[in-house]
């Protein structure tokens, strides 16, 4: 049984959370793309690893952004839990909060690793610097440089579940949660039926000529 519209428009993402969510899809490709195929981009690009790791540095900060606004925008947005709010939805939220954290952290340790590099974190078309967390320190950057690939391989994983999950719903189940998450148009406005015009017959017996008006039906 498919659910009434009005059941359906309650659930719906807002259009910040649909802005916010294909954003982070955006920067988490480009961020991926530079880190884990930085060596094959340098080797067949001719691209220097410099500008590779701008890229890569630059989503992410760009990323630990976004994701904080969805934290609150989600939270604030959250329903209440009332009678429909089963352990589906429950499992969910969950899921998409430990997305979070798991942005955040491997983010912030990304962030650490630079700064234990002696490097800083610049901000995007300025010439000013993000504050430096830590001072300079090898040991520090081999330890964190192991905890941001472990972070971002738990990631990879909550990712995946979050990915077959929205599937299984879509192809599976049948149900619109994958499509809630689309860019909605707006409906388009239906034409108006066409008018029958009144068919002009000739009576036999007078030879005049009387409206016959035909019903749609």
């Amino acid at each position: 049984m498919h659910s009434p519209p009005a059941a359906l428009a309650t659930q719906a993402y807002s259009t910040s959370q649909i802005a916010l969510h294909w954003l982070s899809v955006s920067l988490m490709g480009i961020l991926i793309l530079a880190g884990e195929l930085r060596h094959v981009l340098t080797a067949q690009t001719g691209v220097s690893m410099r500008s590779v790791m701008i890229v890569h540095i630059g989503c992410g900060m760009a990323l630990l952004a976004v994701t904080m606004v969805r934290t609150v925008v989600r939270i604030s947005r959250r329903r209440a839990a009332g009678a429909d709010f089963s352990m589906q939805d429950a499992c969910a939220h969950a899921v998409h909060l430990f997305i979070y954290a798991f942005i955040f952290a491997s983010c912030m340790v990304g962030w650490v690793v630079v700064n234990a590099k002696g490097l800083a974190v610049p901000v995007p078309f300025t010439n000013l610097e993000f504050p430096r967390l830590v001072a300079a320190d090898p040991a520090l950057v081999v330890t964190t440089v192991w905890m941001h690939d472990m972070l971002t391989w738990g990631l990879y994983g909550l990712l995946g579940l979050h990915i077959v999950a929205a599937l299984a719903h879509h192809f599976i189940a049948r149900d619109d949660t994958l499509s809630r998450m689309a860019w909605r148009r707006a409906p388009r406005k239906q034409a108006a039926p066409a008018s029958f015009k009144p068919a002009r017959v000739r009576t036999a017996a007078s030879g005049s000529t009387a409206s016959v008006h035909f019903s749609k039906n």
